[in-house]
């Protein structure tokens, strides 16, 4: 029995730490007991009844535990609740009520806050005093009052909260002198993942903090199976080793909109040959969720889709088909679409070839080719007063050659021009036979006639004024375009 009493004197401090602080195995169902801004997370009207019994069998005269019931509503971006407790530490006990509110802020499409106040009052007892000790306690009238204040952020399956407990630092009223009820600090993090269409698994931490420094952690890993039956472990402890609480295990069923959990922990200190660890069980239920679920299925229920109808039978409906009355492409929303590039024929410019939007249907050039064409026209050369190619641009005409080889639905349109030096009737014969010398030098590496087109200006369309040599030199050329079949 001295033992027994020396044990109860050694966790006096983490009793009156779980006075002040709710000890909770199912913290993750029970969020808004711990935290103010929770209150609104769910739009459904929940009642949460949690009973907890701490050290089993290590009091045998009044047990030590707590008892809640809790009720919160979500009303868009309110939120509102109520708490009745009762808490006891052997001795000590005390019992009221907060009242809750929250507020729902939202961030941006993945990401909400949350922020919430309580406040209520709270009844404190020292009961079994010794005789010796009476005059020195007051038990009549010892109201507290007390606050709290609380912050969470969701986003999208992580949820981060942070609270503060006792923000009035109330004076308990045990005796004459001052007995606060001191500040505590919050912290939790939760995260749901979906590791397989059957499976759910929830890692969790939540920390607790005391103004004076005394200090818990509690890891949790929970598994859901198919959304009915559940399975955790977990460790609650702090950073001393002789106050170690030990592992625990937890059970649970989901029953549609009703939740059971039950726990059993098991200590790790000297408790351990006294007691046979912790007990905690939370029922809830939430109010509104079965009936959203058959209010839902009744709306698709009346939801009747009227047939779809495919007049030119491509595949496409006609409420959808841009062409219902003729047979077409789906890529090209119900219109004809030869090459499949999603550009109806009426608007392809290449209605052959697989093109972009952007270049009305037809490939876009890429930019090696485009160099190819680029440096032909600026290197291309002709002799004096003749239609003769000179050697020197006979590399690049080659590159023009293997370009057209490579892409099938390429045509070239090869135009002449000179400057103004001659006649009129002159210059025209001259461009059209540099052109027609390019076209020959293409033909003999084997590109179809059909494939080549030839133009001819003269000097009607010159690039700059031909007033000067140099002016005359650059208006005497032959310039490429490509278009595709």
């Amino acid at each position: 029995m001295i033992k027994k009493i020396l044990l109860l004197i050694l966790v006096i401090p983490i009793i009156t730490f779980g006075q002040q602080t709710s000890l909770l195995s199912h913290y993750y169902e029970n969020l808004s007991m711990i935290n103010p801004s929770m209150v609104g997370f769910s739009q459904n009207t929940t009642v949460t009844v949690n009973a907890r019994q701490q050290w089993y069998g290590f009091v045998s005269e009044k047990s030590v535990g707590r008892s809640s019931i809790s009720f919160t509503k979500g009303v868009k971006n309110d939120g509102f609740g109520l708490q009745i407790f009762s808490d006891n530490s052997g001795n000590i006990t005390n019992s009221g009520f907060k009242a809750k509110y929250s507020r729902k802020v939202i961030i941006d499409e993945e990401t909400l806050l949350y922020y919430g106040l309580s406040g209520g009052y709270q009844n404190n007892q020292i009961e079994n005093i010794s005789p010796e000790d009476f005059s020195f306690f007051n038990n009549q009238f010892n109201w507290s009052p007390n606050a709290s204040f609380g912050l969470s952020i969701h986003k999208n399956n992580l949820l981060i909260g942070g609270s503060i407990d006792g923000l009035l630092e109330s004076d308990l009223g045990f005796t004459s002198e001052e007995n606060t009820l001191e500040k505590l600090y919050y912290g939790y993090v939760i995260y749901d993942i979906e590791a397989n269409q059957e499976i759910d698994v929830q890692p969790s931490v939540l920390y607790k903090q005391a103004e004076s420094g005394s200090s818990q952690f509690d890891l949790n890993l929970q598994f859901c199976y198919k959304n009915t039956l559940r399975f955790g472990l977990g460790y609650i402890g702090n950073f001393s080793q002789n106050t170690n609480f030990g592992p625990l295990v937890t059970i649970g069923l989901n029953f549609s909109n009703i939740k059971a959990l039950i726990s059993q922990e098991f200590s790790v200190n000297d408790i351990s040959s006294y007691s046979v660890g912790t007990n905690e069980i939370t029922l809830k239920y939430e109010v509104g969720l079965q009936n959203e679920k058959v209010t839902e299925k009744k709306e698709e229920e009346d939801i009747v889709e009227e047939p779809k109808v495919d007049s030119d039978n491509d595949g496409v409906f006609d409420d959808e088909d841009e062409c219902p009355n003729t047979y077409g492409s789906k890529a090209a929303k119900g219109c004809p679409d030869i090459d499949n590039d999603g550009i109806p024929d009426s608007q392809d410019f290449c209605p052959n070839t697989i093109g972009e939007v952007a270049n009305n249907g037809c490939p876009l050039l890429s930019e090696k080719d485009s160099v190819i064409l680029s440096k032909a026209m600026i290197n291309l050369e002709f002799k004096k007063n003749s239609s003769e190619v000179t050697s020197s641009s006979y590399s690049y005409l080659t590159n023009i050659g293997k370009m057209l080889l490579a892409n099938k639905n390429m045509l070239l349109t090869i135009s002449g021009h000179t400057d103004s030096d001659a006649s009129d009737e002159y210059n025209y014969t001259l461009s059209a036979q540099r052109a027609q010398k390019v076209r020959d030098f293409l033909l003999a590496m084997g590109i179809k006639k059909s494939r080549l087109i030839i133009d001819f200006y003269g000097e009607t369309k010159p690039l700059l004024p031909n007033n000067s040599d140099s002016n005359k030199q650059k208006n005497r050329r032959v310039e490429f375009s490509v278009t595709f079949i």
